[in-house]
């Protein structure tokens, strides 16, 4: 019975836990792109790189680009 009701216990953890495991991910995922937006940005001022150029790597409109410069 004991084993029983600890199994239960862990089941119902398992949406927790991969919930949370998610969510770090995700936070990780957009402290990478946010790391990557920032490099775009450095290597344009550098003028290293177009803004164009950058701007279609990152996936963004170049106006949008543009107002972050």
């Amino acid at each position: 019975m004991f084993s029983q009701l600890r199994m239960r216990e862990e089941q119902a953890l398992l949406p927790q836990d991969y919930a949370l495991e998610r969510a770090e991910e995700k936070g990780l995922e957009q402290g990478l792109e946010r790391e990557k937006l920032f490099a775009f940005l450095d290597m344009v001022r550098q003028g290293l790189l177009a803004s164009e150029f950058a701007s279609q790597q990152l996936g963004m409109p170049l106006a949008e680009f543009g107002s972050l410069l």
